[in-house]
C-alpha cells in the first residue's frame, strides 16, 4: 500500500519541478466535456506545478462511449477564447441532421491533442497524457465502457504514458471538490517524476494508471496500489423492460433533477423520474459485483475509502494459461 505521505516526501525533481529538466508537456482529454470544473481545476494545478499544459477534450458530453470514433467524416475543432491551450472536438449544433452531426469523441480528441495541439505548441508528443478527472468512478469491467480508459488506451497504443483519472460521481455536482482532486493527481504526477529514470519516458511503452478517488475524498484513506479486477463498484449493466423499476438508476435521475434545479428535494424528484421513464425500456445498472470481492480489486478498495491506482496495458490479450487453455479447447478445429 502506497501512504499518502510518501508522495508528499518525494525528493528530486518532484521539489524542482519548474526546473526544465522536471517539468512535463501534458495534454488533459476526458469525456465529460471540456468545461467540467474537475478538468479545469487540474489544468491550472499543474501549470502551477511548473508543467506545460494543453486542454483537448469533448465540446460536449461524451460518457460512456469508450473507443468510439468517426472516421472518414469532417469535425469542428474549437479554441477557448480566453485561452489558446484549449481546444474542444465536436458538434455542438443539436439543430443539424443525425447524418451530418460529428461528435467530439474521447478518442478524438485525445488524438487531436497528440498529433495536432502538442505538435504545434511543443513541436514533439507529450510526456504524459492524463485522461480525466472523470465526474464518476471508473472500476473493474466497467472499464470497458468507459471514454475515459477508451481515450487513455489510445494513448498507450500510440506508446505515451498515461494515466486515467476518475472522481467520484458527486465531483459532478459539488465543484468544490475539483481543487481537491487536482491536488492528489498533482501529488501522484510529482511522485513520478521525482522517481523517473534518467533520460527515459514517465512511464514505460504500454505502461499506465488507472486512477480511481472515492465520494469521500476529504476522509479518504490514501494511495492503494490494486488490480483492476472485475467488480464495478458493485454496480452491474442491465436491461429493462421498464426503467422506473430501478431503484438505482432513479436515484441517479433524481440526484440529476435535484442538481438541475427541476426538482427542490429527493423524495418529489424521485416522483418525476419514475413518471419519466415510467414503461420505457432501456439500459439500467443493478447491484452486483460481477463475482469479484477480493481486497485487492480496485472496485472493492475505492468502496473502502482508498485512492485505487491500478495498472493497465491498454491490451485485451488474454493470459498464457487461458490462452492455453483456449487452444487445448479449439485444439480439433484444424487448420
Amino acid at each position: 500500500m502506497l501512504k499518502q505521505s510518501l508522495l508528499a516526501t518525494a525528493l528530486g525533481c518532484a521539489a524542482l519541478v519548474s526546473t526544465q529538466a522536471c517539468a512535463l508537456n501534458i495534454v488533459l482529454t476526458n469525456d465529460d466535456s471540456w468545461s467540467t470544473a474537475n478538468i479545469q481545476a487540474l489544468k491550472t494545478a499543474l501549470v502551477a506545478d511548473g508543467h506545460s499544459v494543453l486542454v483537448s477534450a469533448p465540446c460536449t458530453q461524451e460518457s460512456g462511449k469508450g473507443g468510439a470514433m468517426n472516421i472518414m467524416k469532417a469535425v469542428p475543432v474549437q479554441t477557448k477564447s480566453d485561452d489558446p491551450d484549449q481546444f474542444c472536438v465536436g458538434d455542438t449544433d443539436t439543430s443539424l441532421a443525425f447524418s451530418t452531426f460529428s461528435e467530439g469523441t474521447p478518442v478524438m480528441a485525445a488524438l487531436y491533442g497528440i498529433d495536432v495541439a502538442a505538435k504545434a505548441k511543443w513541436g514533439s508528443a507529450p510526456d504524459l497524457v492524463i485522461s480525466g478527472p472523470n465526474e464518476g468512478n471508473n472500476l473493474g469491467y466497467l472499464n470497458n465502457n468507459s471514454g475515459t480508459l477508451g481515450a487513455t488506451m489510445v494513448m498507450l497504443a500510440r506508446g505515451i504514458p498515461a494515466i486515467a483519472v476518475s472522481a467520484g460521481t458527486s465531483s459532478g455536482s459539488d465543484s468544490s471538490q475539483a481543487p481537491k482532486i487536482a491536488n492528489i493527481v498533482v501529488k501522484l504526477v510529482d511522485q513520478l517524476v521525482s522517481t523517473r529514470p534518467a533520460n527515459l519516458p514517465l512511464l514505460p511503452p504500454h505502461l499506465g494508471l488507472n486512477v480511481n478517488i472515492p465520494d469521500a475524498i476529504d476522509s479518504n484513506l490514501g494511495f492503494k496500489l490494486t488490480d483492476v479486477g472485475w467488480n464495478g463498484g458493485g454496480t452491474e449493466l442491465a436491461f429493462s423492460a421498464d426503467m422506473s423499476s430501478s431503484d438505482l438508476i432513479m436515484q441517479y435521475v433524481a440526484q440529476s433533477l435535484v442538481a438541475a434545479g427541476y426538482a427542490s428535494d429527493l423524495q418529489s424528484a424521485l416522483a418525476m423520474a419514475k413518471v419519466m421513464y415510467a414503461g420505457k425500456a432501456g439500459l439500467t445498472m443493478q447491484q452486483g459485483d460481477a463475482g469479484d470481492s477480493a481486497e485487492v480489486s480496485e472496485g472493492v478498495a475505492v468502496g473502502q475509502g482508498y485512492v485505487t491506482i491500478s495498472t493497465i496495458d491498454g491490451s485485451i490479450q488474454a493470459s498464457r494459461a487461458q490462452q492455453a487453455y483456449a487452444q487445448q479447447r479449439l485444439a480439433g478445429l484444424g487448420q
